[in-house]
């Protein structure tokens, strides 16, 4: 029998399987006009009959993978079969990208010449974060606020406590009361929405600009808009990070906002893709008095590697829209991406290991 720990850890992996599903389900929908399976093609093809018979092949294929993931998933509940909960996440992320890429190669013989056509702005490019230092300061003083909270209440916090549990709900990490012990989660969530701060920056400094021929926009719709996505995850973040600080304190109660937090955003993030989707792709129809849909994101797909890494030692842009899926990927060609990479790797890493060392 499954213990109450086990099925509130199935429930979260069951809203996240849910999610990977319907993101696979609507991944090749994600892309500009002129984009499809991460290929580039002229606008009218997706409406032909071979498109609409690979989109259909990618569908059963990549909802089979997540099936058989789940099944492994559920099976790794039980702790004398934690082995298919491994195999099971591996495969809930490499089955449908095998899918992908099997669509990607059909699409291949119909790809077109992309249209290379590229604007530049005269004025100098606004990089304002989402809503003011007022809005970028939330997560910060989320975290200060539980700080001080865990501070008046030192004496209450045990002596040691559990910081990681098994798959069967039983504590299998332990924590003393030290200021390392006890504020670790929230110096790892300042350092974590320090950085994406940092990267949404850059995001509107550094973007490669698409966008309709001849529309005069100067606006950066999708940048801001994945702007204020990333302030939306910095919030959740710190949200959770201050939930963990205080599972001394709260116990059972704390986990419980940990795996609610987990789940509404699980359910925000449908709305808020949707948006970003609507936002790189205004100008999808064609009609009288709108210009008409260009094939390709004015990148070439030889730059592409299988569709996802973006390789281009001639483009100047650090971040380019990604060609499936919502949001933008580095230009791996310029030495700032990876060091961008390698922040982003490292901090929260380092500041794990650090933990475990004084655990």
């Amino acid at each position: 029998m499954m213990e109450h720990a086990q099925w509130l850890l199935g429930g979260l992996l069951l809203a996240v399987a849910l999610l990977v599903a319907w993101v696979c389900w609507m991944l090749p929908e994600w892309s500009r006009p002129g984009i499809y399976f991460a290929v580039t093609v002229e606008p009218a093809f997706r409406a032909t009959l071979e498109a609409r018979r690979i989109f259909r092949g990618y569908r059963l294929q990549a909802m089979i993978h997540v099936a058989i993931s789940l099944a492994l998933l559920f099976a790794g509940l039980e702790p004398k079969r934690w082995p298919a909960l491994i195999v099971g996440e591996l495969w809930l992320v490499v089955g449908p990208l095998i899918a992908f890429l099997i669509g990607r190669e059909r699409v291949m013989p119909h790809a077109a010449k992309p249209s290379l056509v590229r604007e530049a702005l005269l004025a100098p490019r606004a990089a304002h974060l989402p809503g003011g230092w007022l809005l970028q300061l939330g997560p910060f003083a989320i975290l200060a606020g539980t700080a001080l909270y865990l501070r008046w209440h030192w004496e209450e916090i045990p002596e040691r406590f559990p910081v990681h549990w098994g798959v069967d709900g039983r504590p299998n990490g332990w924590s003393m009361r030290t200021p390392a012990g006890v504020y670790t989660p929230l110096l790892l969530g300042a350092a974590i929405v320090a950085g994406m701060a940092l990267l949404t920056y850059g995001l509107l400094r550094e973007t490669r600009l698409v966008r309709a021929p001849g529309s005069g926009k100067a606006h950066l719709d999708l940048a801001h808009q994945a702007a204020y996505f990333l302030a939306g995850i910095e919030y959740f973040l710190a949200t959770i990070l201050s939930a963990v600080a205080l599972l001394p304190l709260t116990r059972n109660f704390g986990a419980g906002v940990v795996l609610i937090a987990a789940i509404l955003l699980v359910l925000a993030i449908f709305p808020l893709a949707h948006r970003l989707n609507r936002a790189r792709t205004p100008y999808a129809s064609v009609s009288e008095n709108s210009p008409a849909p260009v094939a390709g994101d004015g990148t070439l797909d030889e730059h592409w590697r299988l569709g996802v890494l973006y390789f281009n030692p001639e483009d100047s842009a650090l971040f380019v829209e990604k060609r499936f899926g919502i949001g933008y990927t580095l230009n791996f060609a310029r030495g700032t991406s990876w060091f961008i990479l390698l922040m982003v790797l490292a901090l929260p890493v380092a500041l794990a290991f650090a933990a475990l060392w004084r655990h």
